[in-house]
């Protein structure tokens, strides 16, 4: 029926309902407030800071456009961070059927919103989401240039380049991407072809490239990582399938490889190959490491090779199901199950009650001052996204303070821990415990 290829529309726009519900409130985190508070900045200083950061500019230059135009705000950014995933979503429903059906369409929507980590990254105010979207993209197009669809090689070459400007490990799951295509195209006996479209690509990022030469000094000082044993690897090969309930992540992580499996004995190897990027990317990663003796990767890296995992998984579901429709009855549950646990995790951790933080910052002004104790500058730089107009002393220094003087103290300090307070000729007055986000920290007061 022409009416089905609306269905996977339909399944965007509920989808996208979903990570909308979740972006109304004020909460951030060390990283979105370094994130959000260089979009802050006026053009020049934003584009200096950026520059000076260890990631591709594309995100806060589009951030910042984003945000001159609808306005600043902690749920604008947070709508900003879900408009790729909707991006996504369209493309998925406009393009998987042209190689595949609606009801593979239908089942990467819903992925894209049950499966672990998408609902937290899609709303978190950093480039994540657009690095799934663009990723993944990359992945649906190569598959429409596989299958002889029309107007394919540009979406992809577009697809492949956002992706590059916008974060590394989307560029290597890309490059993963290119290396299928490359067999193919071997196989084939088109290599040109594949070449012409290759070379488009690097040309294009060849600025972005000399940025990165340009901040590898920063990247070698500023990454930090678990080190690079076994036991640390097989930690990131189970991170897609995460929930924090045991036997859910197995159920998923079965999932997979079951399909994964069927993948392969049906020869649909394209969808296989989609399913073991993550594993790619992993494996590199942790080699590199061991190899230089270096520390550089985080597991949330392997986003945008999830994205391309899941939707290989879709592929595969969708053709286990032409066969054996009876998969409804395991599929549905649990994506169902998923979606239902991780929403209400995603949810509590969004909607934590910060009327007491906010009020105590709309009480403070710009002759305020405060010294700040916790092991790494984790409040200190939310407070810089929060209230900027509060300027941060050292204890020394806190008389220079015009209004009123606090001590931050987070909650692995503690007052009693901090010697140099007694010798102040000041008194030391609590005033109460304020938490946002993951965070929670006491507030005193200094007072002659």
């Amino acid at each position: 029926m022409k009416q089905s290829k609306f269905i996977p529309y339909i399944f965007a726009i509920a989808c996208t309902a979903v990570y909308i519900s979740l972006v109304f409130n004020n909460n951030v985190w060390l990283d979105e407030a370094f994130s959000a508070s260089i979009i802050r900045c006026d053009f020049v200083e934003m584009a200096a800071r950026t520059f000076a950061d260890t990631l591709p500019p594309f995100y806060n230059f589009s951030a910042w456009l984003f945000t001159h135009i609808f306005g600043f705000s902690t749920v604008s950014l947070k709508i900003f961070s879900v408009m790729p995933m909707t991006m996504l979503m369209l493309i998925s429903a406009h393009f998987i059927p042209k190689f595949s059906s609606v009801r593979a369409a239908c089942i990467y929507i819903a992925l894209l919103t049950a499966m672990p980590h998408f609902l937290e990254y899609g709303v978190e105010i950093r480039m994540y989401s657009q690095a799934i979207c663009f990723a993944s993209a990359t992945a649906i197009f190569a598959l429409c240039l596989l299958h002889d669809i029309p107007r394919s090689a540009p979406w992809l070459i577009i697809a492949t380049v956002f992706g590059a400007y916008t974060h590394q490990y989307a560029l290597i799951a890309e490059a993963f991407v290119w290396l299928m295509l490359f067999f193919v195209y071997i196989r084939n006996k088109s290599f040109s072809n594949w070449l012409r479209y290759a070379v488009i690509c690097i040309v294009c990022y060849i600025p972005c490239a000399v940025l990165t030469i340009y901040q590898m000094k920063s990247a070698v000082s500023y990454f930090s990582a678990s080190p690079a044993t076994l036991s640390n690897m097989m930690s990131s090969m189970r991170y897609p399938f995460v929930t924090h309930i045991t036997i859910l992540s197995a159920l998923l992580m079965a999932f997979a490889l079951i399909l994964l499996l069927y993948a392969c004995t049906k020869g649909k190897l394209a969808y296989a190959y989609c399913i073991l990027v993550y594993v790619l990317v992993t494996m590199l990663s942790f080699g590199l490491m061991s190899a230089t003796g270096s520390t550089f990767f985080s597991s949330r890296y392997l986003l945008p090779a999830i994205g391309i995992l899941w939707l290989g998984t879709a592929l595969s579901l969708d053709s286990m199901l032409s066969e054996n429709k009876y998969v409804w009855f395991v599929a549905v549950p649990l994506i169902t199950v998923s979606l239902i646990v991780l929403y209400v995790q995603q949810f509590k951790a969004e909607y934590v009650d910060t009327s007491a933080f906010e009020e105590f910052i709309s009480s403070t002004d710009d002759k305020d001052g405060y010294v700040i104790y916790e092991d790494f500058p984790e409040i200190e730089i939310c407070l810089g996204y929060y209230a900027p107009w509060l300027k941060k002393y050292d204890l020394k220094d806190i008389k220079k303070a015009e209004g009123n003087k606090y001590v931050f103290v987070n909650g692995d300090v503690h007052t009693d821990d901090i010697a140099e307070i007694k010798d102040l000729k000041f008194d030391l007055g609590y005033v109460e415990n304020l938490n946002f986000d993951r965070y929670t920290f006491g507030v005193y007061k200094l007072t002659p």
